[in-house]
């Protein structure tokens, strides 16, 4: 994905669709998740994928996070009190929490973090989302102040963000940059191994904070990106919990009595990259003629089996002030004549990359390939594996689409 000089086209809102063993299965102390890709870092300060993001919370806690029904709560952080400008946060943390390795738990582990990602020469992925906080103090060892640049109030949610998460200070002063292969947090699971096209395994932190959990031995997140594959893991019981569930194989699944189905909406949203800083697309002509092009309810039927449906804005509902603007509609004559409008009237030929290649990703980008061949456009795809994903596409900005 493109993330510096970019105009995003919003595609689909996806349905968050898992599928879990039936309740009698999880008597198992070891659960097994099933995962569409592989991972990128346990770093969630550089990390820019979901999957990455949520597999980081075996080991990862932030100041505040969200519940099941996206309702802010405190984590690390039990309340906090805002000056009359907007520009000062303190945070009055929890006690008696330490990290993995036995550090504890303080404003000095706040500022460490902090100061980490604010810090330009890191080059953090998720600089830009905190680049807003000037400084960050200790009081004293349970208190921390934020002093932001400027007022922004929808701070406390932002450190609700998975990338917002606290790490051992004296992990990071001992790993680095390797600190992506070494977590250590204050989380439900500590850090076992981790092969990195293979699996990523956590076991139950003896010393969690919040009393009775976890509740089993070990996790273990398994990168699948065969649909097929994973399917045939849940029915077998090889795995407990998949994520996403292959949308074709939905309805199969859930016949199982084995296995239960959970579909819900959600905040996902899947969209269209396109890079401003090349021709044609630093044109806005060309970057709408691409979304009348793309018919969105067929790509929800034909990609997500239904289990997804046409965004009505660049935010979800699901997002706190998401504005509807209603579905940008199909209209693949007006998409020809903005190309022709832009100088494009024979359209042109570009590359076009998923940020995934399990098989629903490999299923967007065809459709949207053989989309945009009938308005003129020839687009050659290419479905990418994590790693050729951060090398391609979060290191650099050399491609011409990619959709997510």
């Amino acid at each position: 994905m493109f993330f510096c000089n970019t105009w995003k086209k919003v595609l689909i809102a996806a349905t968050m669709v898992v599928a879990l063993c039936a309740p009698q299965a999880h008597a198992s102390k070891d659960v097994v998740l099933a995962i569409a890709s592989t991972l990128t870092t346990t770093d969630p300060w550089d990390a820019n994928d979901t999957l990455s993001h949520a597999c980081a919370k075996t080991f990862y806690e932030g100041l505040f996070g969200f519940n099941e029904k996206l309702e802010l709560r405190p984590v690390l952080a039990e309340s906090y009190d805002v000056s009359p400008d907007g520009l000062v946060y303190t945070f009055h943390l929890r006690k008696g929490v330490k990290f993995h390795d036995g550090t504890d738990f303080n404003a000095e582990a706040v500022k460490v973090n902090f100061d980490r990602v604010t810090n330009p020469e890191n080059k953090l992925k998720r600089y830009s989302l905190y680049s807003n906080i000037a400084k960050t103090e200790v009081v004293d060892d349970l208190t921390a102040k934020v002093t932001l640049k400027t007022p922004f109030s929808p701070f406390i949610n932002q450190l609700a963000h998975p990338s917002a998460v606290m790490i051992s200070p004296t992990a990071l002063k001992k790993y680095g940059k390797d600190i992506m292969f070494h977590p250590v947090g204050t989380g439900p699971y500590k850090f076992v191994e981790w092969k990195q096209t293979d699996y990523l395994k956590g076991a139950k932190n003896e010393n969690y904070w919040r009393p009775g959990l976890p509740k089993i031995d070990t996790i273990t997140w398994v990168p699948v990106v065969d649909n097929n594959a994973r399917s045939a893991m849940m029915r077998t019981g090889e795995a407990h919990f998949t994520f996403p569930v292959p949308y074709e194989q939905a309805a199969v699944l859930e016949k199982d009595e084995h296995l239960k189905l959970v579909a819900a909406p959600s905040i996902v949203t899947r969209y269209l990259n396109m890079n401003m800083l090349q021709k044609p697309f630093d044109d806005l002509r060309v970057r709408q003629a691409i979304n009348y092009a793309i018919n969105k309810e067929a790509l929800a039927k034909v990609a997500f089996s239904g289990y997804a449906f046409p965004s009505e804005g660049p935010l979800p509902q699901g997002v706190d002030y998401a504005v509807k603007l209603g579905p940008w509609p199909y209209n693949p004559k007006k998409a020809k004549e903005l190309l022709a409008e832009a100088g494009y009237p024979n359209g042109f030929e570009t590359t076009l990359w998923s940020a995934y290649n399990h098989t629903t990703g490999q299923k967007v980008i065809q459709f949207i390939q053989q989309q945009l061949a009938q308005v003129g456009i020839k687009a050659q795809v290419q479905a990418l594996e994590a790693g050729q994903r951060v090398e391609k596409v979060e290191s650099h900005q050399d491609a011409a689409t990619a959709p997510v």
